[in-house]
Parts: C-alpha cells; sequence; structure tokens
C-alpha cells in the first residue's frame, strides 16, 4: 500500500504497473475523468535517468476502497484500446 502523502491515512493499493510514465498518466487521467482518484508513482533507475524501457517502472495507485471500480474501468479502457 502506498499513501499519496503522509497527512492521507486512506490505505492505497497498487492497480497497474507499466514500464512508460506516459502510459500510466494516461491511465490516471482515465481513471480521473471517471471520478476516481488516482496516482502515478514512477520508479526511475537513477543511475541513468531512464523514463522508458523495462528499467523504469510507473505504477498506478488508487484508494482501497475504489479499487474494484477502478479496476473495471481499467479493463474498459483496456477493451476499448484494442478496437
Amino acid at each position: 500500500m502506498c499513501p499519496p502523502s503522509e497527512n492521507d491515512r486512506t490505505p492505497w493499493v497498487l492497480l497497474y504497473t507499466t514500464n512508460t510514465l506516459w502510459e500510466a498518466e494516461i491511465v490516471v487521467g482515465y481513471l480521473r475523468s471517471h471520478g476516481i482518484e488516482a496516482v502515478v508513482v514512477p520508479q526511475v533507475d537513477s543511475s541513468r535517468a531512464l523514463t522508458v524501457g523495462s528499467l523504469a517502472i510507473a505504477k498506478v495507485y488508487v484508494p482501497s476502497a475504489l479499487y474494484m471500480e477502478a479496476a473495471h474501468l481499467l479493463e474498459e479502457y483496456r477493451l476499448q484500446q484494442r478496437q
């Protein structure tokens, strides 16, 4: 679990992991446009400052109470991308 700030005690859970920051930002934007609060936690290879590829990972977290709704929206988003 990863809270977005120390002042917020709401438990946050991992919803999605990708190796591109831009994809994580798109997913967060999609969730927010549907009323789901979400954050991106980038994990960049600091020795090379890579922001894409297998050494760069971006994780999307949502409040645990909204996880099921967010997971449904993520699946909806992924289905739309396949069309």
